[in-house]
């Protein structure tokens, strides 16, 4: 039975090729082939193009990849002409002739909020991140509670980010100001993180000796990361004394992994050269206390 409906589907295919072949063939006989501005296609038949209402003719193809790519990618729900001059938009019946028919579905549900949101009914309003829309007389109301069964989420009516209850909206972090605080914290935590040069353990310590013996047996200098065999590397020493403050240490080489950290963060996000962190992580270390880390480990390390 497989066999055959395969037969039948690939005689059914055969056929309908041969029968376009063979309208093309007539088509070019009789100078009747169009030709599409947007693929450059010349080889269409008059059911292959579609007219909008000032009788600009593209294939149908183009036309359904126009309005497909725009609603999944960019959630625009109207659609003019694909000629740049003009202003006619696409008909929502067109739509559903060329669109699958969950994708259509989800595309007509879209255009009736967005004519709603357009009839500017008033306290309408509709979720941040789907398309669920809803009246909402109440002016006390603070959270926008969406009710869309694959959305759920709620968000602050004033700001327009996630609910932050019970912090006011100017207290709440943007994004912007997540991803460059994030950036910061991570690079001021691993300045005073050391690793040990053989097994790679992390490590770091509030005080004792600055000379480290790691359980592999490998030894190094705390202040300047160096491999060392013994207490002679500490002799005469500006820069590395055996018993020199390391919480003074770590202050210095977070304030300066800070400096580093926006400096390398603005110059890979330009658009962030103004911004002003409302949880700015130099309030921290303005406070000299050493910003600590949970990846490192503590007591492996002896002296």
């Amino acid at each position: 039975m497989n066999y055959y409906f395969v037969f039948l589907i690939t005689e059914y295919l055969k056929r309908k090729k041969e029968f376009r072949d063979e309208q093309i063939r007539i088509a070019t006989e009789n100078h009747t082939l169009q030709t599409c501005d947007c693929c450059c296609d010349d080889q269409l038949l008059n059911d292959d193009m579609i007219a909008c209402d000032n009788n600009h003719r593209f294939c149908l193809t183009c036309i359904r990849s126009y309005i497909e790519n725009g609603f999944l990618s960019n959630g625009e729900c109207f659609f003019t002409c694909l000629n740049p001059s003009c202003k006619y938009e696409y008909s929502t019946s067109l739509m559903g002739h060329l669109l699958a028919p969950t994708l259509f579905s989800r595309l007509l549900t879209k255009v009736q909020l967005e004519e709603l949101r357009r009839a500017n009914i008033p306290n309408f309003e509709q979720c941040k991140f789907c398309t669920f829309g809803t009246i909402i007389d109440d002016p006390n109301v603070r959270i926008f509670r969406c009710l869309n069964q694959e959305c759920l989420k709620e968000t602050c009516r004033t700001c327009g980010e996630p609910n932050h209850i019970p912090l006011r909206c100017d207290e709440v972090e943007k994004k912007d100001e997540l991803d460059m605080r994030t950036f910061i914290e991570n690079r001021v935590s691993e300045a005073m993180i050391r690793v040990c040069y053989k097994c790679k353990q992390r490590f770091y310590k509030l005080e004792g000796c600055n000379k480290m013996t790691c359980a592999c047996g490998a030894s190094m200098c705390y202040i300047c990361r160096q491999p060392i065999t013994g207490y002679e590397h500490f002799n005469n020493n500006n820069k590395c004394g055996a018993t020199l403050d390391v919480v003074q240490l770590h202050q210095e080489e977070m304030n300066s992994a800070y400096e580093e950290a926006k400096q390398a963060y603005i110059e890979r996000h330009p658009e962030a050269r103004d911004l002003v962190l409302k949880y700015d992580p130099q309030q921290h270390l303005n406070a000299n206390k050493p910003m600590r880390t949970q990846k490192a480990k503590r007591g492996r390390h002896r002296h």
